[in-house]
């Protein structure tokens, strides 16, 4: 039976709804399943290691080795051409290092569409790493993220070690998130079995162990904007018609004492921009443009796909996928997946209906359009992957 790969699923039965009211960014939560089958159709336990080591084996700049403080980069496993020398890789594992892969969504179909439809939910970019580590053995000491964490048990067990104490919000940043150990209190420990999940906010120190038996897990990280990051697609917003924001730093700023006192007027100048009532809008602009440009469709397919469509044709958006509908200069375009469709302004409405769409449709019901229009439209849409045909039984 295929996964239904959404945050609802990862989560269940913990509802989504649950989550965000009372749990996001508040508290750690552990999901218990005893269900060692369940994330099989996601990346399958047996086969976890030999599987992403194989993904992987191209492209050893995505690859670390940790064990405690010790860390070690790729060119210490790197082969002649560049890729993965697997063999270094199983010598260093053995030894205690925990293996880090990062961006496996990038390279597992089913954990593409479980980040993106993550993504979608949330309007929250994510990146998708796994933790290999051996037998009796710890990857990193204890230490903080500076982004939400969920935490997907692979294979075998790990424990959990997650510290009360507070990171103040301006701390996150830094580079180094470690902790020392003299400055923790006593922990909290969470066993974390195969087909569990750990929600970890923001902040939270913690680290984690392996027994007598190894560990496979994914993390997603949830990587939620901050208002520093709105104010600053705000001002580059407004920096394509606000002269304010395009002045030019005076010569020698960084050692002029007279050129300095005038910075603090070009940045008063700056501020005062972002009261002007669009930035708001110019702001969440820029930051959808960043779901837009990460979104994923299938390859654009033959025109035979849209042939013999016809009003009473079944069709659904491609999910997961985000998508807009913006004012182009002579009338609408919907944007996904780094794509573009272009229309006339009474297009809007349909258009509108199409990036709304959860469920299958009929052609027919595109609204403010006549026939042809409906399928000429939903012809482009079927070609370019934003729209997939649905058969009835």
């Amino acid at each position: 039976m295929a996964i239904d790969p959404s945050l609802a699923w990862l989560l269940q039965p913990l509802t989504v709804e649950m989550f965000l009211d009372e749990i996001w960014a508040a508290t750690h939560y552990h999901v218990k399943r005893q269900s060692a089958c369940y994330f099989d159709d996601l990346l399958p336990g047996d086969e976890a290691v030999d599987d992403l080591l194989q993904r992987f084996r191209r492209d050893a700049s995505a690859v670390r080795l940790m064990r405690g403080k010790d860390r070690k980069g790729a060119e210490s496993f790197r082969l002649a051409d560049g890729g993965l020398d697997i063999d270094l890789i199983r010598n260093d594992f053995d030894d205690g290092y925990t293996i880090v892969l990062d961006g496996v969504e990038r390279r597992l179909p089913a954990v593409a569409s479980l980040a993106r439809s993550i993504e979608v939910e949330l309007s929250f970019p994510t990146q998708v790493n796994a933790y290999i580590t051996p037998p009796g053995s710890q990857g990193l000491v204890p230490h903080y993220d500076d982004h939400d964490v969920v935490v997907l048990q692979i294979q075998g067990s790990k424990i959990w070690h997650l510290y009360d104490t507070d990171v103040p919000a301006h701390e996150l940043r830094r580079d180094n998130k470690t902790v020392a150990v003299a400055d923790l209190p006593p922990s909290a420990d969470f066993c974390l079995e195969v087909g569990d999940v750990l929600y970890l906010p923001r902040g939270t120190v913690h680290e984690a162990e392996t027994n007598s038996a190894g560990s496979v897990h994914l993390t997603v990280g949830i990587h939620a904007p901050t208002v520093l990051t709105l104010a600053i697609g705000a001002l580059h917003s407004l920096s394509f018609r606000d002269d304010r924001l395009s002045v030019r730093l005076p010569p020698r700023h960084l050692d002029d004492p007279n050129a300095q006192e005038a910075l603090g007027i070009l940045l008063r100048d700056a501020a005062a921009a972002l009261e002007d009532s669009s930035a708001t809008a110019g702001g969440l602009d820029a930051l959808a443009d960043v779901l837009v440009r990460r979104g994923q469709c299938p390859p654009i397919g033959p025109v035979a796909n849209a042939r013999g469509i016809d009003e009473q044709t079944l069709v659904r958006k491609h999910q997961p996928l985000y998508s807009r509908v913006k004012t182009a200069t002579d009338g609408v375009a919907l944007e996904f997946a780094s794509l573009t469709i272009n229309a006339c302004p009474d297009h809007q409405a349909a258009m509108l209906f199409l990036s709304r769409s959860t469920a299958p449709f009929r052609i027919r019901d595109l609204p403010g359009l006549r026939p042809e229009q409906q399928i000429e439209l939903a012809r482009s849409l079927i070609v370019s992957g934003f729209l997939v045909r649905v058969f009835d039984d």
